[in-house]
């Protein structure tokens, strides 16, 4: 009787395999596959040296990308021309800015995503993906929008 059961669990185990080697493919072929990338560097700005950047850049659409210094931490915002980055200088209210983190020598990245590099000094910037900054005027189905200003 054990010589039986033996051959017929033998059997029953032939017979099932392939069904378990099929449902362990398609079990792998249903996990997503999320690509992920290394976190960037982050980089220490000697004294001093964000000085060059901290200008005020009109873009090609208009908006004016206004670069500040508060302590060591850095911010860009947006505003919509040059009258009303002088009308906000003067309010108390604190206008919405994104925080820029260094990664290299005049390269920033936001939080959201979007990516800033000087060149020249500080005499032009581009941003990629410009519709991730607060305030950013771009149609709603733009993405990947890069913005290059000259001061």
């Amino acid at each position: 009787m054990n010589k039986s059961f033996i051959g017929a669990a033998a059997v029953v185990l032939s017979i099932l395999a392939p069904f378990s080697a099929q449902a362990q493919t398609q079990a792998q072929a249903d996990q997503a596959s999320v690509a992920v990338t290394a976190p960037r560097q982050s980089y220490t700005l000697g004294a001093g040296e964000f000085n060059d950047f901290a200008n005020a850049y009109k873009l090609s659409n208009g908006q004016v990308a206004q670069f500040t210094q508060r302590g060591n931490h850095y911010y860009v915002q947006l505003k919509g021309s040059y009258r009303d980055l002088q009308r906000d200088e003067g309010s108390v209210q604190k206008p919405l800015a994104a925080r820029l983190r260094a990664v290299g020598p005049g390269a920033f990245v936001t939080d959201s995503g979007a990516e800033l590099s000087f060149r020249d000094e500080g005499d032009e910037v581009t941003i990629n993906g410009f519709e991730r900054l607060p305030a950013a005027r771009v149609a709603a189905n733009q993405v990947n929008v890069q913005m290059i200003a000259r001061r």
